[in-house]
């Protein structure tokens, strides 16, 4: 069983010491900065067997005073789905481009792939996918911002992976800017997608490029650096065209 903090359990690094405290209950402890690293791993949910003697200690004080509540990964119940899309939309906010339709029938068909993240029986974090031509999409990620920076979101597509290698060798996702250094640093790898209108440019346009694939609304385009420094730099050369990094990840 993983247990996390209960969101109502803050904690703080005051260069002294940690201070804890439940803001229900009005109660604050303190302890030594050496098990900052622990409360870290507590904020992002832990396997109690994992721990060190010491901490299971610590760990069974914290559950006696009520401070730990179940953290899973686990299939998206249908009731949830609306918090779930909720999640998305404060968070990826007009960047999301797939609607509550699309992702309801989606959803429908490959519920498998629709993944949350829950503290106690509260929905924090979403990710959502569904099978195109030879790979599997993972569509949509995010996590609550009140739980943000705890890896919450690198555990979810862990998750994702584990189910979706099941019966895909292949994962795309399509990163936003802001994401490109979360896929590199989970070992995926990128393409260039350029999409732009008819007649605005052309192959001669990319010589300088391996085009890996040539679609009706662009080109697939190999890349060596990649960086949101080099996205930019790109979006100057190619004002009227749309360019996005899509992850990739093959099963071992």
């Amino acid at each position: 069983m993983i247990k996390a903090l209960k969101k109502q359990i803050k904690w703080r690094n005051d260069r002294k010491g940690i201070f804890i405290c439940d803001c229900k209950k009005l109660i604050d402890l303190k302890f030594s900065l050496e098990y900052e690293f622990f409360l870290k791993k507590l904020s992002q949910g832990v396997n109690f067997e994992e721990l060190t003697e010491t901490e299971k200690l610590i760990f069974l004080e914290f559950d006696k005073m009520d401070f730990l509540t179940n953290f899973e990964l686990k299939k998206l119940s249908p009731k949830d789905f609306s918090r779930a899309i909720n999640i998305l939309d404060n968070e990826l906010g007009k960047k999301r481009v797939r609607s509550f339709d699309f992702l309801k029938e989606k959803f429908k068909k490959f519920s498998d792939y629709f993944i949350g993240a829950y503290i106690g029986n509260e929905l924090i974090g979403v990710v959502c996918g569904f099978p195109r031509e030879d790979y599997l999409l993972m569509s949509e990620i995010a996590v609550d911002y009140r739980f943000q920076k705890r890896k919450i979101g690198e555990r979810l597509v862990r998750e994702f992976e584990k189910i979706g290698f099941k019966k895909y060798n292949k994962i795309n996702a399509g990163a936003l800017d802001r994401a490109i250094e979360f896929y590199k640093s989970l070992n995926y790898k990128p393409f260039l997608l350029v999409q732009f209108k008819k007649g605005v440019y052309n192959k001669k346009d990319f010589s300088d490029f391996e085009i890996l694939t040539v679609r009706d609304y662009g080109f697939e385009i190999k890349v060596k650096n990649y960086n949101l420094k080099e996205l930019n730099k790109l979006k100057k050369v190619y004002p009227k065209a749309n360019l996005q990094y899509i992850f990739t990840k093959v099963s071992n």
